[in-house]
């Protein structure tokens, strides 16, 4: 039997708009999928690119990766932003990533969670019918997962407390709906909520949890949530600016990597290879003068004029709230849906996030707030998760640095003020 699925994100909405976003990733598909697509007639199609239709995605890995056209869009995307494998065959065709595109399953033990990529817009944007109505369909998308991987949710191990600390599946749920408690708490404006969780989270990476299992262990998170609301600073300004080298700039480096969006047709004019890439890391690293246009959606701006716009209007709130509440909820900040992370490291990597999508909604002056906010967090979750360089040892270590440090703290009331 299948695993169920569970712990739906009903604060979440979405349609499908036909944006043709999603078509313009890098697809990766069985070979299982390859064979049935290439038997199908669509070689003198006028609406289908030219072979080839797929690349080796990983040598002697028997996956494959759909090529792209010029403009960046799948080969098999038409000039109405349409699916030609869905317009002539139906929807079975397709790859199983396409299907599941928003969508994310993570294992939790007995079921599956239900994550969002926000970097599709109309998730990002909140638009069309609430996700809980698509739990059939979710069902469904479950068993076609559970086919396509070969395993059950229950197969799958929990991820790791931190490093040496394991905690069962029930626990770690446990754990995830203490910090959901925190962020769903709207007595506090979002930024103190992501503080409350790391203060929390810094405890539990101290704590030794081989005594702590099950009502215990939630006694336990509850009392330290309780201690640590106390003692967590009330408002943004009392706390300390960045480390210039420890918190700024450590800070700016991973920021680069976020703040890019260059594949395929959203190449931007201002960034032209891997040259283009290291010049625009460097000016990001000195954080001085005209910022790259690493995206699209970038006007001319100066770094100097980013750090010095506003901070956190509380129409945010809601937008932020229902990305993190997502992301956690989801269990997709750690394990598997983030390099397998620990659950203490995911969730620092995940509220580094914050201070990002401030960033890049203050790099987007023109706009308003909330769509300049459901933008800035498009372009920063393109990345989050998914983006190879942030698995990388050195990148990880940038981030432990700043967490230790007490950085993180730091950057997310910064970027509030």
């Amino acid at each position: 039997m299948s695993s169920p699925v569970k712990n739906l994100p009903v604060m979440q909405n979405w349609d499908c708009h036909a944006c043709g976003d999603c078509c313009r990733i890098d697809a990766v598909v069985t070979d299982q999928e390859k064979l049935r697509i290439e038997a199908l007639d669509l070689a003198t199609d006028p609406e289908v690119a030219p072979k080839p239709w797929f690349t080796p995605a990983n040598r002697g890995a028997g996956t494959w990766t759909l090529t792209h056209r010029p403009d960046g869009g799948c080969v098999f995307l038409t000039s109405a932003n349409r699916c030609r494998l869905h317009e002539r065959f139906g929807g079975e065709v397709k790859p199983f990533v396409c299907h599941l595109f928003p969508f994310v399953l993570i294992p939790a033990g007995n079921h599956w969670r239900v994550g969002m990529r926000f970097s599709c817009p109309s998730v990002a944007a909140n638009r069309g019918r609430p996700v809980a109505e698509a739990e059939k369909d979710l069902a469904r998308l479950s068993r076609l997962l559970e086919q396509h991987v070969g395993r059950s949710a229950e197969s799958a191990p929990p991820p790791l407390m931190r490093a040496g600390q394991s905690l069962s599946w029930p626990d770690i749920c446990r754990v995830v709906q203490v910090f959901v408690e925190i962020l769903e708490d709207r007595g506090d404006r979002m930024e103190r909520r992501l503080r409350k969780c790391l203060a929390v989270a810094r405890v539990c990476d101290k704590t030794r949890f081989e005594d702590l299992r099950g009502e215990r262990l939630t006694k336990y998170l509850r009392a330290v949530r309780s201690a640590m609301d106390a003692e967590t600073p009330r408002e943004a300004a009392d706390l300390p600016p960045p480390d210039r080298l420890f918190g700024a700039i450590l800070f700016r480096v991973i920021l680069a990597i976020f703040a890019r969006r260059d594949r395929h047709g959203h190449r931007p004019s201002g960034l032209r290879g891997r040259l283009g890439r290291v010049v625009a890391g460097w000016r990001f690293l000195r954080g001085r003068g005209r910022v790259p246009r690493v995206n699209e959606f970038l006007s001319e701006t100066r770094f100097e004029d980013v750090e010095q716009r506003g901070g956190a209007p509380l129409e945010m709130d809601e937008t932020l709230e229902r990305y993190f509440v997502v992301k956690l909820n989801s269990l997709q900040f750690c394990g598997p849906a983030n390099f397998d992370l620990p659950l203490c490291a995911g969730l620092e990597s995940l509220i580094l996030t914050f201070p990002m999508i401030l960033w890049m909604r203050r790099a987007l002056p023109e706009m308003p707030v909330v769509a300049g906010t459901q933008l800035a967090i498009q372009l920063v979750d393109d990345h989050f998760g998914g983006d190879p360089m942030l698995g990388f040892p050195h990148i990880q270590y940038l981030l432990s640095t700043m967490a230790q440090r007490g950085e993180l703290e730091k950057l997310v009331a910064w970027y509030c003020r």
